[in-house]
C-alpha cells in the first residue's frame, strides 16, 4: 500500500475541502451561483482552490508512481510533508496578499514535483 501517498492525499483533501467550503460561504454571502459575480474575494478564493487542486493532483500521481517503484522510501514522505506545508503557506499568502510568500511556496511546490519527476525518470532509464 502506498502509505505516504495515502497520507498526503488525505491531508491535501482536507485542505481542498476547507478551500471549497470557503468558496461556498462566499457564494452564499454574495448570492452568486456561477463565476465570481465581480467579487474580488470570491475570485481569489476560487483561484486559491483551483491552484491547490492543480498542483496537488500532479504531486499525488508522482508520489504514487514513486512509491510503486520504491516502496517504503522515506524521501517520498518528506516530499509529501514539505509539499503540504508549501500548499498551506500558498493559500495563506493568497488570502493575506503576501506576494513573496506566495512565490516562495510555489517554488517549493514545483521543486517537490520536479524532485519526484526526476527521480522517476532516473529510475526508468537506469
Amino acid at each position: 500500500m502506498p502509505q505516504f501517498t495515502a497520507l498526503t492525499g488525505a491531508v491535501l483533501a482536507l485542505l481542498l475541502t476547507g478551500l471549497s467550503l470557503h468558496i461556498s460561504r462566499l457564494r452564499i454571502r454574495h448570492r452568486v451561483s456561477f463565476g465570481d459575480g465581480g467579487h474580488k474575494d470570491l475570485h481569489v478564493a476560487i483561484r486559491a482552490h483551483g491552484n491547490a487542486l492543480e498542483q496537488s493532483l500532479l504531486l499525488l500521481v508522482l508520489m504514487l508512481l514513486m512509491e510503486l517503484v520504491r516502496p517504503g522510501w522515506s524521501v517520498v514522505a518528506a516530499i509529501g510533508g514539505v509539499f503540504v506545508a508549501a500548499r498551506v503557506l500558498h493559500a495563506v499568502a493568497i488570502f493575506t496578499r503576501q506576494l513573496l510568500l506566495r512565490q516562495v511556496a510555489h517554488v517549493i511546490s514545483v521543486l517537490c514535483q520536479l524532485t519526484l519527476a526526476l527521480g522517476l525518470l532516473w529510475w526508468a532509464i537506469r
